[in-house]
């Protein structure tokens, strides 16, 4: 069976989101070290090692990515070995003055928004602002997680989230959802990677079968 850049494409956001999993953990925000997602990623590149099918360069892909992740663990390792002896502290509060940084910034713009819809800003908030609306199909639930991991996403990879608000993904998949519907149907799905060292948002086609 070969190798496909699919493969290694799923591998590598397997290995992200995994580093993203345990900064959530390291900074206090999930409760368990991510133990499942991280055997899945053995697991997957496990399967991987054994076809013997692939080109060059995918080899050499295959091989930095499975050096990436050994780096990765020699880390993780030393701090939960720090967690386990007690001698490591948690950035709760780094992590507290962030989100209080982000919901006055909400408020701030709530604010201005009713201000030039001549709309009070509770009410503003209680309406969730007109201009705000996810497409048909899209539910707020999942919309609300798929911020959420976008914004842990960034932070722990040490990107700025500034200017990065729920409402301004809304608009984002209100934007695109309509337009991938067409070119697919309802076979696709949004997801948190890692594209050239950065943190994106971006669509893909579900696998079938």
């Amino acid at each position: 069976m070969r190798v496909t850049p699919d493969d290694l494409d799923d591998l590598e956001e397997s290995i992200e989101l995994l580093k993203v999993a345990y900064e959530r953990y390291f900074n206090g925000v999930d409760r368990i070290p991510p133990a499942r997602e991280h055997d899945a990623v053995k697991r997957m590149i496990r399967e991987l090692t054994k076809r013997t099918k692939s080109t060059t360069a995918l080899r050499f892909r295959m091989n930095t990515l499975r050096s990436r992740l050994v780096t990765y663990e020699h880390y993780w390792t030393r701090i939960l070995g720090q967690i386990e002896r007690g001698t490591f502290k948690r950035v709760l509060a780094e992590s507290a003055r962030r989100e209080r940084e982000f919901l006055a910034k909400r408020a701030a713009e709530a604010e201005a928004e009713a201000k030039k819809s001549g709309q009070p800003a509770r009410a503003a908030r209680a309406s969730g602002g007109s201009r705000h609306q996810l497409p048909d199909g899209v539910d707020a639930k999942q919309a609300r997680e798929l911020y959420k991991q976008f914004v842990a996403a960034k932070k722990a990879a040490g990107e700025s989230t500034s200017g990065l608000t729920y409402g301004k993904l809304v608009d984002r998949l209100a934007r695109e959802v309509p337009r991938l519907r067409e070119q697919h149907g309802d076979n696709f799905r949004f997801e948190v990677a890692s594209v050239g060292g950065k943190v994106r948002l971006r669509a893909r086609r579900k696998k079938v079968g």
